[in-house]
């Protein structure tokens, strides 16, 4: 640190017989030392004491040893090493003591003290941003290749399973999780995907208590904590100022009701700029006393990518819904008893043994440390054969094409290498992607259903067999269906309770079967009971948007 010098006036402190300490100009002395990293467990401050007054000693025995940068010098050490606001008072005690108001009062002291503990704190906050690079080079090829071979003998055999995902669902299902294979696998690939510079970003939805935090969070146990963050809440600079680093690991964001109500948010905005960007750019104002303005501008960069995982029992607004991949849970009577029954096999002590999931953890320390990067043959085939029918294809494309890559990734030792160290994707992780993405480019489409919707529309065919008694009369109402289908009069509740899913749930779902066209509700005045009339029934035969895996050729290409 150059030696530099900045004057500092401190006012005195009047003692107690009303006598002024001399107005002294104390000079910060900026040294060579730098500042430790503060642990908790830095030196004892009577250790930091006896060292003080050593020095405050040596002072007194050599005539004009004793200078005000020697003083500051003294703090700066003192408080590099942890000292505390007790350490403080007693060495401005011993200096006063020794030196009467030779380098000003109490207040000037202290005041000395403050200003450099300030200082201290800012370069050690700016050098565990910026620093991070130097202390922590990246590693090389050949530093990765010896980790790698490293990790090898434990996790050799989970690598080359030919059911490693199979394993996956298995291991996850065993420590508390009921059937949700397909959101088992959508979660692992996600977060597997972190090592892309183009993760995927799912946000998992349905009604409280549905089981999609707790399936996410029980799958992200099989992945090392220092890949994982989890969020129940956070401030809305966190994402900022955390040193811990972000890039290639997972964000789980629990119950995301913030970003429902605000996606104006700094934090939703912080999101955002992660994964749009890959990246976070801060700027702000600090303290700086040499500054002009007594203040600088300082630009913090939060590297990403990272993949970000949500959950919530509702709608996103459109900002932050059109960069995730939506993804409902089941919702069905059969689902809530296969829950119930696991519930009753833990209570009675018959459930599986808790599990080692040590191998997990270096398996996908492996997978961090490369190939970390995939190609996809027949990409151009499946683009072309999928209807450019909605705006927001164009990133859940970019996801389908991710999840392919981070499925080859996870089974790199079963897949080629190119002469580039990308792995090179087969059909069999097509097919993976193909029981999901269907799924989801359906439903986000209008071309397929939710099993609620499926639900709800089942039980208003049923109620209107018979054409209406007594249409409504409300010439404000919508337009009844084609057919002579009759109103149905039924509450939310009723309907929760006639199809077994609750009144939370049932609202949702005639909400989206009106949204698609299958209901109508002749009822306009809120508070009041549904008056829904059958549009148009469930068409099971609607076509999928993308290519089945089958009408691929494994060549590549365009078709």
């Amino acid at each position: 640190m150059a030696d530099t010098e900045a004057e500092l006036s401190m006012e005195s402190e009047p003692d107690r017989n009303k006598t002024t300490d001399n107005v002294v100009a104390f000079v910060q002395h900026r040294s060579d030392r730098a500042p430790l990293e503060y642990d908790g467990n830095g030196v004892d401050d009577d250790e930091l004491l006896q060292r003080a007054v050593s020095q405050i000693n040596e002072w007194k025995s050599i005539p004009n040893l004793a200078a005000l940068t020697s003083v500051q010098q003294l703090f700066h050490e003192l408080i590099c090493d942890g000292g505390s606001k007790m350490l403080r008072d007693n060495v401005v005690d011993a200096i006063i003591a020794a030196f009467n108001t030779k380098f000003g009062g109490r207040r000037a002291l202290g005041g000395t003290w403050t200003k450099i503990a300030k200082d201290v704190a800012a370069k050690h906050a700016q050098a565990a941003r910026e620093g991070l690079d130097d202390e922590c080079p990246p590693l090389t090829a050949e530093q990765k290749a010896e980790l790698r071979d490293d990790l090898w003998p434990k996790v050799c055999e989970l690598a080359q399973a030919p059911d490693l995902l199979e394993r996956v669902v298995r291991q996850v299902q065993s420590i508390g999780v009921v059937n949700e294979r397909e959101l088992i696998t959508l979660i692992y690939l996600a977060a597997t995907s972190r090592v892309l510079n183009q993760p995927i970003n799912p946000v998992v939805k349905g009604a409280s208590s549905g089981g999609k935090s707790h399936t996410t969070k029980r799958t992200l146990e099989l992945f090392p904590p220092e890949f994982v963050n989890y969020l129940t809440s956070s401030s809305a600079l966190s994402l900022v100022y955390d040193d811990q680093p972000l890039a290639n690991t997972v964000l789980f964001v629990q119950e995301a009701n913030q970003l429902q109500a605000d996606e104006n948010s700094m934090f939703s905005m912080l999101l955002r700029s992660l994964i749009s960007e890959g990246r976070i750019v801060h700027q702000t104002t600090v303290e700086d006393p040499d500054s002009r303005t007594g203040r600088r501008v300082e630009r913090i960069v939060r590297e990403g990518p990272i993949a970000v995982m949500i959950t919530t029992t509702g709608e996103l607004h459109a900002e932050n819904e059109t960069r995730m991949l939506s993804f409902r849970v089941s919702e069905t009577q059969e689902q809530t008893r296969a829950v119930i029954e696991g519930l009753a096999a833990r209570a009675a002590g018959t459930d599986e043994d808790a599990a080692d999931l040590a191998i997990w953890h270096d398996f996908q320390r492996w997978i961090a440390l490369g190939p970390t990067n995939a190609v996809i043959p027949f990409a151009p085939q499946i683009a072309a054969k999928i209807p450019p029918s909605m705006v927001r294809f164009r990133r859940d494309v970019g996801s389908l094409f991710n999840f392919i890559k981070a499925s080859a990734i996870l089974h790199q030792t079963q897949r080629q290498v190119d002469d580039k160290g990308r792995v090179v994707a087969t059909l069999t992780d097509y097919r993976v992607a193909y029981s999901i993405f269907s799924k989801v480019l359906a439903e986000t489409s209008g071309e397929r259903v939710t099993d609620n919707v499926r639900l709800v529309v089942d039980l208003i065919v049923q109620h209107a067999a018979q054409p209406a008694t007594k249409p409504s009369d409300n010439r404000f109402a919508r337009a009844a269906g084609p057919a002579a289908s009759s109103e149905v009069v039924l509450s939310s509740e009723q309907i929760g309770t006639l199809t077994g899913i609750g009144k939370s749930a049932a609202h949702r779902a005639v909400r989206s079967a009106i949204d698609l066209g299958y209901l109508v509700n002749n009822e306009i005045k809120p508070g009041k009971p549904y008056r829904l009339v059958v549009r148009q029934h469930i068409n099971d035969a609607a076509a999928t948007l993308l290519p089945h895996p089958d009408t691929l050729s494994t060549e590549g290409g365009a078709p």
